[in-house]
């Protein structure tokens, strides 16, 4: 029978080792939902009708966009584009039609990672997003910008929606460039949520398509959200062998992080592609598009230029489509 002395020095050396252990392996992600393949449209709804925030688009059933084509597998991919085809009327109540599907289940923490091969920036007058948004009236219980920007612009922007008081900080570790700090979009200065551009090439757009996409992570803690954005050729090893650990990560594009109680102010998260044309955007509803250089048409507003460019150059639109590998979400 061992001795009380040594049954002591085995159980001090067996915490030790314990304590050792759970300290050098802390509990990583697991993998909570994947959508991609032949399954991807089941995880999500259709939302129908007029785009919001002003936008000259209508969106289709899922039953209209398989008609038309506006969805549809590239191998085993998922494709969600636009009618690029029809001539509209620049003055008309209907849009072009598209796509916004929502995800059916509704998340509050984790680690989101799009695979993303196409995006449909790049093109004047579109308006692409991947983003998420709270339950109840936007912006209550948050939005997360995780893919967005519009008209001809290559680089990608991050930014937070809340309803009332939530700032971030300017001096968190990012490698993007931080605008604005103060959430909130009810802003008395008119600001309408917290930003980072990306300083990366090829994040958005023209340059993103060239290089074949690439992958966005979205880590979303009681403490932070925090965004990546990596390139084809530079995926951590971790994400390919589907154990994601941000430790390998390196820096976040964006670290939204400070003044802000993340746990109130974002809740119940449906996860969402849409894309969208002409609309309010960054500003006011011409704002984005008269900046960009894209075209104007005499004796009339660049809002109202952009929807006339696309109601009437629906072939300008054959690039504006994702293809998207898989969308997975851990826990």
């Amino acid at each position: 029978m061992p001795s009380p002395s040594l049954l002591l020095s085995l159980g001090s050396a067996l915490s030790a080792f314990s304590a050792t252990a759970f300290a050098q392996t802390p509990p990583g992600y697991t993998l909570e939902d994947s959508y991609q393949g032949s399954e991807f449209l089941n995880g999500f709804d259709f939302f129908q009708g007029p785009a919001p925030s002003n936008g000259f688009a209508t969106y289709l059933s899922r039953e209209a966009a398989a008609i038309q084509r506006v969805t549809k597998m590239v191998g085993s991919d998922n494709y969600l584009g636009a009618d690029y085809t029809t001539p509209l009327l620049a003055r008309g109540t209907i849009g072009r039609g598209t796509v916004r599907v929502e995800t059916k289940k509704s998340y509050n923490k984790g680690l989101f990672i799009i695979d993303i091969k196409h995006m449909p920036g790049g093109i004047c007058g579109t308006w692409p997003s991947f983003w998420s948004l709270g339950s109840g009236t936007p912006p209550m219980n948050g939005e997360i910008d995780i893919v967005g920007n519009m008209n001809i612009a290559n680089v990608n922007k991050f930014a937070l929606h809340t309803d009332t008081a939530c700032s971030v900080s300017s001096s968190d570790g990012n490698s993007g460039v931080q605008g604005s700090t103060n959430c909130a979009a009810d802003s008395a200065s008119g600001v309408l949520g917290c930003d980072v551009s990306s300083v990366q090439a090829n994040t958005y757009g023209t340059g993103f398509n060239a290089n074949g996409g690439g992958v966005y992570a979205m880590e979303w803690t009681s403490d932070s959200i925090k965004m990546w954005f990596f390139p084809r050729g530079g995926i951590p090893a971790s994400i390919l062998s589907e154990s994601p650990d941000p430790a390998t990560f390196g820096t976040p594009s964006a670290n939204f992080q400070g003044a802000c109680n993340i746990d109130q102010k974002f809740i119940d998260h449906r996860f969402i592609f849409d894309l969208n044309f002409c609309g309010d955007g960054v500003g006011s509803a011409g704002a984005a598009y008269d900046r960009s250089g894209c075209p104007r048409y005499a004796g009339i507003s660049a809002g109202e230029s952009c929807k006339k460019f696309i109601a009437e150059n629906p072939s300008a639109l054959r690039n504006a489509y994702w293809q998207i590998s898989y969308f997975k979400t851990f826990k």
